[in-house]
């Protein structure tokens, strides 16, 4: 299977600190690739890289044409926070903040998917944490994109709320098939949620 994004021996430092060295890795349409290491290791790093906010010192990624086409934000991130998302805006209207060329019936299906339809006109701090992460998920989903970037987007939640929001997105994915790149330092999330782990140690992976 061709991957949808190939990173390929890239270099990244910031001052005089190496976070990652003639790192690759090929990330393919439709998995869930789950990111671990420890603190500092480079895991919020690479997906700043695979996004394109950070440019690597050496080395190449290369995608996939179709990340780019018929899309809004080729790269949409969903947080562990949800201090990003504008209180003053309703759920429906925080949808709507992100891709305003979006039909009524498309906000719609987004927000059926994500099981928030009937919380449209609530505001941010109306919604449980689980459903605020929610809302960042259909704020990434209505991007179109064929990939979505995931930064430890359940570790605030209780743990009867993130099996919940687990097993959601395991589900949403299989039925959409997009592909999830997810940052996590929980190995039972990574077991449970992954198509496959990737360990970064700092300098490498494994």
């Amino acid at each position: 299977m061709k991957p949808i994004v190939k990173i390929d021996k890239i270099d990244k430092s910031f001052g005089d600190g190496t976070v990652l060295n003639a790192f690759s890795l090929d990330i393919y349409p439709g998995e869930i690739l789950v990111i671990m290491g420890a603190s500092g290791a480079g895991k919020s790093t690479l997906l700043n890289l695979i996004a394109g906010l950070e440019k690597p010192d050496a080395g190449t990624i290369t995608y996939d044409e179709a990340i780019f086409e018929s899309v809004r934000v080729p790269f949409p991130f969903v947080f562990q926070e949800s201090e990003s998302l504008p209180d003053w805006l309703n759920v429906r209207e925080n949808i709507a903040l992100v891709a305003p060329d979006a039909s009524d019936s498309e906000i719609d299906q987004i927000l059926g998917a994500v099981e928030l339809s009937e919380h449209a006109k609530k505001y941010p701090p109306e919604l449980s944490g689980g459903m605020k992460q929610r809302l960042g998920i259909a704020r990434a989903l209505i991007c179109r994109s064929k990939v979505v970037l995931m930064d430890e987007p359940f570790a605030s939640l209780d743990e009867e709320m993130r099996l919940r929001l687990q097993n959601f997105l395991i589900d949403l994915q299989k039925r959409l098939g997009f592909t999830v790149v997810l940052v996590t330092h929980d190995s039972r999330e990574a077991e449970r949620m992954a198509s496959r782990v990737v360990t970064l140690s700092g300098v490498s992976a494994s």
